[in-house]
């Protein structure tokens, strides 16, 4: 019981997020009409942009728990599988549970690209994790 709680406590943020992330993509739109950046719908860069810090967030928490380098494909392997399995639920919410929002293709492959760059950040900040290949007993 005390492991499940120790999970829970370094995935919060994650879940936090992960809420907020469907808080915006279930509420209702409000007529929101998307504008072009740089020639990409601005709502797409939005989608790219929460999976970026969802799966931040998710790896953040696995290292926090997995101590060990020779893990960290499985950490990254592992948060982005979540986040593309969160971005098709949160698309078959929007199609079967709301009113003025549908579920787009699109939608989901901004997310897996946020996916991929916030795997990228996560390694901009901490490298390749061999700080965590210490000895338990020192």
């Amino acid at each position: 019981m005390a492991n499940k709680l120790k999970i829970l406590k370094h995935q919060l943020p994650t879940f936090a997020w992960a809420i907020f992330i469907l808080a915006l993509c279930t509420i209702n739109s409000g007529g929101f009409i998307p504008q072009k950046l740089v020639g990409i719908q601005t709502d797409k860069l939005g989608h790219a942009f929460v999976f970026a810090v969802l799966v931040y967030f998710l790896m953040l928490g696995f290292i926090k728990q997995w101590r060990y380098s020779f893990l960290l494909n499985k950490i990254r392997v592992v948060s982005f599988i979540i986040a593309i399995i969160y971005a098709i639920f949160i698309e078959l919410i929007q199609h079967y549970f709301t009113v003025d929002r549908k579920a787009e293709y699109w939608d989901v492959v901004a997310d897996i690209i946020g996916a991929v760059l916030g795997i990228a950040l996560f390694h901009t900040v901490y490298g390749d994790l061999k700080f965590l290949d210490r000895d338990e007993n020192v």
